[in-house]
């Protein structure tokens, strides 16, 4: 069932994040997986073990356990408690040619999906 993100987020906050520049990179070293996101001002550096559950720190400073694997070329990160109430999160990063990735998520029952640009 897809549904609006957008939804509960009140429009100022909605203007400023369509409007936020992010940058992510992402390293691969064996089976060590280092992620940096920039938004808004804020950076955060995560280093993941594919295969092991990990803690990860949101732009937020908000830390939650993840497991991230690899399912063939799509990278795939499994919140098992997201919110701290037991709310399941997946979510996938595909490359669909040279410059356009495709990240699909589901929240709970909920299902959705964005593509973002490599510059």
């Amino acid at each position: 069932m897809p549904f609006n993100i957008q939804e509960g987020i009140p429009p100022q906050v909605q203007q400023v994040m369509k409007d936020a520049e992010v940058t992510m990179e992402t390293t691969v070293s064996g089976k060590t997986l280092t992620n940096k996101r920039t938004i808004l001002g804020r950076t955060t550096e995560n280093t993941i073990i594919l295969g092991e559950e990990c803690e990860e720190t949101d732009p937020n400073g908000t830390k939650r356990k993840v497991t991230c694997t690899l399912e063939g070329d799509t990278l795939v990160f499994l919140y098992p408690n997201h919110d701290g109430k037991g709310l399941e999160v997946r979510q996938t990063f595909r490359w669909e040619g040279d410059k356009t990735m495709r990240m699909e998520y589901k929240v709970g029952d909920l299902e959705g999906s964005a593509e973002m640009q490599k510059i």
